[in-house]
């Protein structure tokens, strides 16, 4: 694996193997982490990003770019204890600088919001698109690279469209599979 050391940050630059891991990466109403579901106000609306590993865990790639449906929003920054390249928006590579087991509020997105925005409006965090479009990626604490799962926020949700789920995969055929591994 290859990493690039910014300070004390360990950011992942490229993967050649990446493994299966059950942390989460979500976006959240708290910096805790524990309301998925967004509630759009006026005029100012942070979105927090949180990584809830389920061992250690040194860093992530992925990217929470704003969704279509959130039409009465706008993208003003982002804000993170971290100091790491890139932007919530196109991909962000955020190194922790240790090896943290609890939940880590990675970094706020914030959001010039008119706060009339359409209920059930679903926000996914996606993986990084130049390393893992599919899912987001985690390092362990000993820097090896697992894809973890990117779950989805609700921008004035309902009990008719619950948040906290996983991103659905992209439906795909067997030949497609085959074709990522052809020489």
């Amino acid at each position: 694996m290859f990493f690039r050391v910014i300070g004390t940050c360990v950011i992942l630059v490229g993967l050649l193997f990446i493994g299966a891991h059950s942390d989460t990466i979500g976006l959240y109403n708290d910096p805790s982490g524990m309301s998925c579901n967004l509630t759009d106000v006026f005029p100012l609306k942070q979105v927090y990003v949180v990584h809830i590993p389920s061992g250690g865990t040194t860093g992530s790639e992925w990217a929470a770019p704003k969704p279509a449906c959130w039409t009465n929003a706008t993208y003003l920054s982002d804000t993170e204890p971290f100091e790491n390249p890139g932007n919530s928006q196109v991909g962000k590579s955020v190194g922790y600088g240790a090896c943290c087991t609890r939940p880590i509020h990675i970094l706020t997105i914030n959001y010039f919001d008119q706060g009339s925005s359409p209920p059930c409006c679903l926000y996914p965090l996606l993986g990084h698109p130049y390393v893992n479009p599919e899912n987001p990626i985690v390092a362990d604490c000993n820097y090896e690279a697992h894809s973890a799962q990117g779950l989805v926020a609700t921008i004035n949700g309902n009990v008719t469209c619950p948040c906290g789920y996983p991103v659905p995969a992209e439906e795909t055929t067997w030949g497609r599979v085959k074709a990522l591994y052809v020489d």
